[in-house]
Order: C-alpha cells, then structure tokens, then sequence
C-alpha cells in the first residue's frame, strides 16, 4: 500500500482511505482586497499583484483571507480566477468547466490559476465560502461563517456554496 494512504478496520469492515497531510507549513497567504466603488473583491497570493492593485486601481487592503499552496500539494485542485472587465468582477472556482463557460459564454477572461485548494475537507481545512451579489455583480469569498451569514442577511449576497477547502489563517 503506498504510504499516504491510512487502512482502518472496524465492526469487521476494512476501510481504506488516502491520508493528506495539511502541510501548514508550505501554505502562503490568499491575499484578500476590495475596491468599494467597483464593489470587486479580489484575491491573489502575490503580493507584488495585491500592491499593484491598491496603488493603481485603488483596491484597500482587506488582510489575509486564508492559507492556499502555490503548487498543487497532494489532494489539492487548482483554483482558478477569471476577471469580467464590463462588471469588474472577478471569479474564483475549482471547476474548469465552470471557468470555462464562464469565459465562453459570459465575457469573463481567463486569469490562470490564484493557487491550489482541497476540493472537499481534510485535517485541518476550513471551508471557503462562496457568494455573489446579483446587484453590485460581485463575488465574495471568505473563511468566516459570520461574515458569510452577514453579507447573505444583509448585504444582498446570496450563497453559492463552498468554492473549496483552504487552511485558517
């Protein structure tokens, strides 16, 4: 069996699972902005693209976000960032179909991937939450479930789910 798998027997029943490991340690910062007269939140993990982005189109600094890799670790899938130039908004998912159509069919350019993420929960990980807010036509992710119920209650984001697993800051 190779090594990062974990076999655990029980009630006679033998499981086999893969064993990830967080590896915190390899982790940097999902750098997190926001520009409020373009109602755009943007993330990156540069954080020469997050200067650039407050010193030339006036995003402020909101922190760090979370914790990504920047090279896909074990278990992780890219997360994949797209940009809407007619709406400002930038778009964050896992799925390539998703970007996909998404550059196809409504006018978002491709921007590569932010990092890498856990497409399901894992040791240590946290969800990202995934919003959008039909009327400032934003998206918005964040690790924290009271921000996320805030901006869904009343700031009029409506939830689109969890974008993936990331590590807590």
């Amino acid at each position: 069996m190779p090594p990062n798998f974990i076999t655990f027997v029980g009630m006679g029943v033998v499981s086999t699972t893969q064993n990830h490991t967080c590896l915190q340690e390899q982790a940097i910062p999902l750098l997190r902005g926001y520009n409020g007269g373009a109602h755009n939140h943007f993330y990156t993990t540069s954080a020469a693209e997050m200067e650039n982005a407050i010193m030339q189109f006036k995003y402020n600094s909101e922190g760090d976000a979370a914790l990504v890799f920047g090279f896909q670790a074990p278990g992780t899938v890219p997360l994949y960032r797209a940009f809407q130039p007619r709406s400002a908004d930038h778009f964050y998912t896992t799925s390539e179909p998703e970007r996909n159509n998404a550059v196809k069919n409504l006018g978002y350019n491709d921007e590569g991937v932010v990092g890498y993420i856990y497409p399901s929960a894992v040791c240590c990980s946290v969800p990202l939450y995934r919003m959008y807010n039909p009327k400032s036509l934003d998206h918005f992710y964040t690790v924290n479930k009271s921000e996320k119920n805030t901006a869904t209650q009343t700031l009029g984001y409506v939830t689109e789910g969890i974008a993936g697993y990331v590590l807590p800051v």
